[in-house]
């Protein structure tokens, strides 16, 4: 797991979490999905927030590809059009799935970007806890996009400023070629250029990069004069290059981190320290969730069995497999649809693996899941999840006369739209 998509409705209508896959599996991004279920949870057993209604959702692994969140996408705003046309007294409701009211996700900027484009046709609010790429502030273009991370023109400049500080003035930048790297760096480039630093190199990486292209970027980087590497990707994409540099043995540079790979679990390993070691890094602020760590070490999937992740994290933790259970349940069909697929994989399979035997004790392991010292998407996700009640409590509260809508009227909240939902008056960070 890699990232999340969630799409939130009242139950009255769901949430939709868009959750990215790796081929090993991520803990950290399972964290981000219990983090999102935990403030569902909480808000539904508040009797101060939303009281006597529930929010339901529904997650989707969108394994870090435009085509799949798409397809998640596309599914539930289908299904919102449908209800648009009241056909209750035409068909049997009893396993009505609501409609969507908000979207928390995506991880990456680039998938984010993608959805947005489609949420914003219907005007469906979508709440990002780590895009914070800065093409997503044009409201113009992304009509409906919010999001609880700050975008990176900060980030840019604080490294512009960094480079200042220290006298650094050749550099050489690599970025992903994605919605991510690319306005990064172009707004590193920017600020480097008004503090009079040079620029050596400008490469793009990509996790799809073929073994030539990778050979080439390290050519350039043995061959430059700059120690000094401003980087702007993520973790996965950065990874082949950090490989072969290791592989070849190229030290004596200084890495500049954007917060995507600065604490990225596939970057920070014993074997590439000799490489990275001297790296300066961004790093998200971090926040405090009470409650979160006791809820971390309450999963299991036999308390689980509305979370068809639980599955996977549970024989990737142990090193175990637990037997298949029915996949026809709706809480489930959705990850045994992406298990099928292959989207699932993980580090080993089950005819390697020995059985699970239930009495495994998560907190005698040692996961990034459980490392709850620092919390930064983590909260963002909590944040993000926040945002969307706030604003369906602001439609429960509001007085008539006083509402946002014609002659200040106010949305029903029994029969609330999408559209009517406005997390921008909670969430000042967009």
């Amino acid at each position: 797991i890699l990232g999340l998509l969630t799409f939130v409705s009242l139950l009255l209508t769901p949430f939709y979490f868009y959750l990215f896959h790796s081929p090993r599996y991520n803990f950290r991004g399972f964290r981000w999905l219990q983090a999102m279920i935990f403030a569902i949870e909480e808000i539904n057993n508040s009797p101060n927030l939303l009281p006597n209604m529930t929010l339901g959702y529904r997650i989707f692994d969108t394994c870090n590809t435009v085509s799949k969140a798409l397809e998640a996408t596309l599914s539930f705003v289908a299904q919102n059009k449908i209800d648009s046309l009241n056909l209750d007294e035409f068909c049997n409701c009893s396993e009505h799935i609501p409609s969507t009211i908000a979207v928390v996700g995506a991880t990456g900027s680039g998938v984010s970007t993608a959805v947005a484009n489609l949420l914003g046709l219907f005007y469906i609010p979508q709440v990002s806890y780590a895009s914070s790429s800065r093409l997503l502030s044009n409201k113009n273009q992304f009509k409906s996009f919010l999001r609880t991370i700050p975008n990176d023109e900060h980030q840019a400049t604080a490294m512009a400023d960094i480079i200042e500080y220290f006298r650094w003035n050749w550099v050489g930048t690599i970025a992903a070629d994605d919605d991510y790297g690319r306005p990064g760096i172009e707004k590193f480039r920017e600020e480097a250029e008004e503090r009079d630093i040079c620029i050596d190199f400008s490469e793009l990486i990509s996790q799809y990069s073929d073994e030539e292209e990778i050979q080439q970027v390290v050519e350039v980087i043995q061959n430059s004069t700059a120690r000094v590497i401003v980087v702007f990707s993520s973790g996965p994409d950065l990874e082949p290059l950090i490989k072969e540099i290791v592989r070849r043995n190229i030290t004596g540079k200084i890495w500049l981190a954007s917060e995507a790979w600065a604490s990225s679990s596939l970057i920070a390993m014993p074997e590439f320290f000799r490489v990275i070691g001297s790296t300066i890094g961004f790093a998200l602020k971090a926040g405090q969730i009470p409650g979160f760590r006791e809820f971390l070490q309450k999963v299991h999937p036999k308390k689980s069995a509305n979370n068809g992740f639980v599955k996977e994290f549970w024989e990737e933790t142990f090193n175990c497999y637990l037997p298949s259970e029915s996949k026809n349940s709706p809480a489930s069909a959705s990850f045994h649809k992406a298990h099928e697929e292959g989207l699932g994989a993980g580090n080993g399979t089950a005819a390697f693996r020995p059985p699970c035997t239930g009495d495994e004790n998560i907190t005698s392991v040692e996961t990034p899941y459980m490392d709850f010292t620092h919390l930064r998407i983590s909260y963002n996700v909590y944040l993000a999840v926040y945002s969307i009640a706030h604003a369906l409590q602001d439609i429960y509260t509001c007085t008539p006369g006083k509402g946002l809508f014609t002659n200040g009227s106010c949305a029903d909240i029994k029969k609330v739209e999408a559209w009517q939902v406005s997390p921008l008056s909670v969430l000042k960070c967009a």
